[in-house]
């Protein structure tokens, strides 16, 4: 590539908690609301809390998961994709977790998890016990894993097409598959069947063979998305394959084309 390199950006970055210890591989960022706390995700099976003071000098374990096993017998590491806190977390004590309960083995139904647990005390520690399976899907490849509560009050899941390179599965178009998809559930009505409910006005309810579930489809790996706190607008960090990426509007029903 022959070009003029860009200019520099007319700002600088400083870190924002300078005194904090370092953390290993962190992935994902967000607060509890209603307490002055910031929680932090990291690959490898834990979740820290600090203040939110730019003179924190110490994050406080609230997660470790232990107890697997490698096929040789060894502890493994389980691994954390994302986390996000219930809107009404000060009253319910709600964290949710998408997680890998067994990295080494691909292709697993169950693969791919999304738990609720409670959250107490202060410093803030995960209760282990109160895990509650949310939605599960099968892992490898990209598993997708970013979960936010929507101003709608929904708990939205990004699930990735399942597959290393070129949509394996010719999956990504179909919506009879929950894979390479954002889904839209209702976490607070569960049913007698499922620990969640549709929300009535998700876009393909009415559409014969469809996963209910779906909000958009055609998500290669929906790795990160946020919503506009002003305007509501979703958006979202699509990874894409070769030479391109993707920063993508999502709207209800949208299709973002993988892998046509």
């Amino acid at each position: 590539v022959i070009d003029s390199p860009e200019p520099p950006p007319p700002y600088r970055t400083e870190l924002a908690f300078p005194k904090l210890p370092k953390f290993e591989e962190p992935l994902d960022l967000t607060y509890a609301p209603g307490t002055n706390r910031l929680f932090v995700a990291g690959r490898w099976g834990k979740i820290w809390s600090f203040v939110n003071k730019k003179d924190a000098d110490k994050a406080d374990l609230a997660l470790e998961f232990k107890g697997a096993k490698d096929s040789k017998g060894e502890p493994m590491r389980q691994v954390i994709y994302a986390i996000t806190f219930h809107p009404k977390f000060k009253e319910n004590g709600y964290l949710f977790v998408t997680w890998i309960p067994n990295p080494e083995k691909e292709g697993l139904p169950k693969g791919s998890r999304v738990s609720r647990f409670t959250v107490k005390g202060e410093p803030p520690v995960v209760d282990m016990a109160s895990e509650k399976t949310i939605f599960e899907w099968k892992n490898g490849g990209h598993n997708g894993g970013c979960i936010k509560f929507g101003p709608d009050g929904f708990l939205y899941i990004a699930t990735g097409d399942g597959s290393g390179i070129a949509d394996e599965n010719n999956i990504g178009q179909s919506l009879t598959s929950i894979h390479a998809k954002l889904l839209r559930i209702d976490v607070d009505n569960p049913t007698s069947a499922k620990p969640y409910s549709i929300p009535k006005d998700n876009p393909f309810v009415k559409t014969k063979g469809a996963r209910p579930e779906v909000y958009a489809y055609g998500l290669r790996q929906l790795w990160r998305y946020s919503f506009d706190r002003k305007t509501g607008d979703l958006w979202g960090g699509e990874v894409g394959q070769d030479l391109w990426e993707g920063i993508l509007k999502i709207q209800k029903g949208g299709n973002y084309g993988w892998s046509v």
